[in-house]
C-alpha cells in the first residue's frame, strides 16, 4: 500500500482506492474543491464492468439531489446508471469522454472524472458517504464474493 491509494491484489487484478477521497456505496467516489465536488467511479467498478464504450452525462445546470440518475455507462458487458452521490446543480461534465470513454478504464481517479457539482447538503451529505479505509474494506468483501463465483 503506498500513502496516496489502498490497494489489494487478487487473481491478477490490483484494485486502488484513492486514500483522499470519500466513496458512495454505488461505486462513486467524490472529491470537494472549497464546495466543486467532482465525481467519478471507482477503480472496482471500472475493472468489474469492463471496457467503456460510451458514457452519456447530464447536461450542465441540471439539478440532482443525491441518489439520483446522473447518467449512464454502456461497457462492453453491461449498461450502468451513473448516481449521483450528493445534491446539486451540474456545473461540468467531462467532455473528454465522448471520444475517450477509455479515460475511465485507464485513469478513473484522474482523467476519468465524470462531472463536477456544486453540493446543496455537503456537511449533511458527506456523512453518508463512505472515508477510502471504510470503502476499501467493503470493496474487499464484493471482490471476495465475485472470486467466490469464479
Amino acid at each position: 500500500m503506498s500513502g496516496e491509494f489502498l490497494e489489494v491484489t487478487r487473481d491478477k487484478f490490483i484494485f486502488r482506492v484513492k486514500t483522499s477521497y470519500l466513496y458512495h456505496p454505488d461505486e462513486c467516489w467524490v472529491k470537494n474543491d472549497d464546495g466543486l465536488v467532482t465525481v467519478g467511479v471507482t477503480d472496482f467498478f471500472q475493472r468489474t464492468v469492463g471496457d467503456m464504450i460510451y458514457i452519456d452525462l447530464l447536461e450542465i445546470g441540471t439539478k440532482v439531489a443525491q441518489g439520483d440518475e446522473a447518467g449512464m455507462i454502456e461497457t462492453i458487458k453491461v449498461n450502468v446508471t451513473v448516481i449521483s452521490p450528493v445534491s446539486g446543480t451540474i456545473k461540468e461534465v467531462n467532455d473528454g469522454l465522448k471520444d475517450n470513454p477509455q479515460w475511465v478504464n485507464g485513469d478513473p481517479y484522474g482523467a476519468g472524472w465524470l462531472y463536477k457539482i456544486t453540493s446543496d447538503a455537503w456537511e449533511t451529505e458527506k456523512n453518508g458517504l463512505l472515508g477510502a479505509r471504510a470503502y476499501f474494506s467493503k470493496m474487499e468483501e464484493k471482490i471476495k464474493s465475485e472470486m467466490a463465483k469464479k
